[in-house]
């Protein structure tokens, strides 16, 4: 199957904008990856020191109608003796979901000197931002993924179960019957 041709400009343009950063674009079937390089040396070395755990991808699938839609998917990532895996089945989400983390330590390095040792920040939105950014300039419109529209129809089948709920128990007690 051939992508769309905007599937095809979306990802070069994805390509573009994470030069330079620990993001990598992988061509798929029906679009693209993009998810954190934790193989490169330049960059595992950092994820590593940071206590990174999750390793975040966003499924990108551009469709005809010039819309597209990006599901995040977080693993869980071990690592052993410095070098990442990632973990099979420990941990996983798929759908919407942002996640933020911050890390400070403050130590003495090799040197005696006390300061920072790690000072690291991490969106989960960040690779998403990339795909967004190129997608807005050219002009493609987001749509849920499948993920987020079946975890959103069991969100509000909870929170009408859950008002259905209370009425009866408010119904019940006005009765007397509790």
């Amino acid at each position: 199957m051939t992508p769309p041709v905007a599937a095809e400009e979306l990802r070069r343009g994805v390509e573009a904008a994470a030069a330079g950063t620990p993001y990598v674009v992988a061509p798929t079937e029906r679009g693209f990856d993009v998810s954190l390089d934790l193989v490169d040396a330049q960059w595992f070395g950092l994820f590593n020191a940071a206590g990174l755990r999750k390793q975040y991808t966003h499924h990108v699938a551009v469709r005809g109608d010039g819309t597209y839609t990006v599901t995040d998917d977080s693993r869980e990532v071990e690592w052993v003796a410095g070098v990442p895996r990632v973990a099979a089945g420990a941990s996983r989400q798929i759908g919407r979901f942002k996640e933020l983390g911050v890390q400070k330590v403050w130590a003495f390095d090799e040197r005696g000197r006390f300061g920072p040792v790690v000072d690291f920040r991490f969106s989960s939105e960040e690779g998403r931002d990339l795909v967004t950014g190129v997608a807005d300039q050219l002009g493609l419109r987001l749509r849920r993924g499948t993920a987020e529209i079946i975890g959103l129809v069991f969100a509000l089948v909870a929170v009408v179960g859950l008002v259905v709920g209370g009425a009866a128990v408010g119904v019940l007690a006005l009765l007397g019957r509790l």
